[in-house]
């Protein structure tokens, strides 16, 4: 059997599964791609020829779990965030593109910090720690979470891509018993409402609950943040933290009744959301 021949049985497959066509093809370009080891070049030109002996019965096994809706990144156990590989396991939470922002504007506001000590709150995969380690190589980073298993898949990621030796990773909750002060704090926090689960994708529902729900108004761990940027972070500094669909109002209303910190902005997403808020403490 040719390749090409193989691929479509295997979008057809997930088409079934009840994919669209067109994250049925995308779904299977990754997944061969991972298996092969090749680019996606490389797919494309030797689509023609015999199917190579080692995708089965690999393949065929990663369809198979795919059609039941586990997330692509954990068949393959690799997601690229910030130009770099991470691994991720069902400990961590998937990392989406837009949570880049928060690295984009942390980098944006690095200014005159020559040597900057940054936190990260609920680490998970440790993408954020990692990516601004990798980028600011005089920076002194705490990476804090309170699963050890997603702790044990973010030190991977720092020990594979070369910045181990500046992450200092706390089982903790937010940054309880670490010492500040802080120059930066990063933050994608837990954000979905409880109620709300029934409506998340059936993807999205193999990501561990503790990485998604904040609570039944989803801004447990958003309060849980501010209080903390309250106590670490030194005046002058910046807090960079995602939160989820319409709730800009109510972060702004969390932060009306904390005096010291100050919203600079808000950065909206690729999809028009307000995503990303930018906060400096006074």
């Amino acid at each position: 059997m040719i390749l090409q021949t193989r691929l479509a049985e295997a979008r057809a497959q997930l088409v079934t599964a009840g994919f669209d066509p067109r994250d049925a093809a995308a779904d299977v370009d990754v997944l061969a791609r991972a298996v092969l080891g090749w680019d996606r070049v490389r797919l494309l030109t030797d689509q023609n020829l015999e199917t190579p002996g080692t995708l089965e019965p690999t393949f065929s096994q990663w369809i198979e779990r795919r059609s039941r809706r586990e997330p692509s990144a954990y068949i393959t156990g690799v997601r690229e965030f910030w130009g770099l590989e991470f691994r991720v396991t069902p400990a961590v939470l998937i990392p989406r593109p837009e949570t880049e922002l928060i690295v984009e504007e942390a980098l944006a506001q690095i200014g005159s910090f020559t040597a900057p000590r940054i936190a990260d709150i609920g680490t998970g995969s440790g993408v954020l720690a990692v990516s601004l380690a990798h980028e600011l190589p005089e920076a002194r980073i705490v990476a804090s979470d309170l699963s050890a298993d997603a702790l044990a898949v973010a030190r991977q990621n720092a020990t594979r891509l070369g910045v181990a030796d500046r992450i200092e990773f706390v089982a903790t909750s937010y940054l309880d018993g670490v010492d500040g002060p802080f120059d930066f704090i990063v933050a994608n926090p837990p954000y979905v409402r409880e109620k709300d689960a029934r409506g998340l994708s059936p993807d999205v529902r193999h990501e561990p609950d503790v990485a998604l729900f904040g609570g039944a108004d989803g801004l447990r761990d958003i309060a849980g943040v501010f209080d903390t940027v309250t106590r670490v972070l030194t005046p002058g500094g910046w807090l960079i933290m995602e939160f989820g669909l319409g709730q800009e109002e109510w972060v702004r209303e969390l932060l009306a009744t904390r005096q010291t910190l100050r919203i600079e902005r808000v950065r909206d997403d690729l999809q028009g959301i307000a995503r990303t808020a930018i906060i400096q403490r006074q």
